[in-house]
């Protein structure tokens, strides 16, 4: 299921408080964001990112993997990636399980 930019940008930028001038508007440029955003708080603020991560429910594994010397690509990079993969879930689910029409809640009342 393709899930679209805009809710994956917006997801991005929700969970990590970003300020953003212009959405992105392809997942390469999510992807750079989001690597540019991970080497600053790796460098600043490392404590905060390990608990957005958590938050997010991000793949421990592949944080290991990402901190590890397993490849010899930036661990900001492996970073992005793992978080955008997580995001992507999180919105096919968003997605799959979004009803159809929404519940008008008082009507039950």
């Amino acid at each position: 299921m393709k899930v679209p930019i805009q809710m994956l940008a917006q997801q991005v930028v929700d969970d990590f408080a970003l300020e953003v001038t212009t959405a992105p508007q392809s997942e390469e440029e999510l992807l750079d964001l989001l690597a540019d955003v991970v080497a600053y708080l790796i460098e600043k603020r490392l404590e905060y990112l390990m608990q957005i991560l958590y938050t997010m429910d991000v793949d421990e594994a592949a944080m290991r993997y990402a901190f590890s010397d397993e490849h010899d690509q930036p661990v900001n990079m492996v970073l992005a990636r793992a978080i955008l993969e997580r995001e992507k879930r999180k919105a096919q689910t968003r997605i799959q399980y979004q009803p159809e029409t929404p519940r008008d809640w008082g009507e039950d009342f």
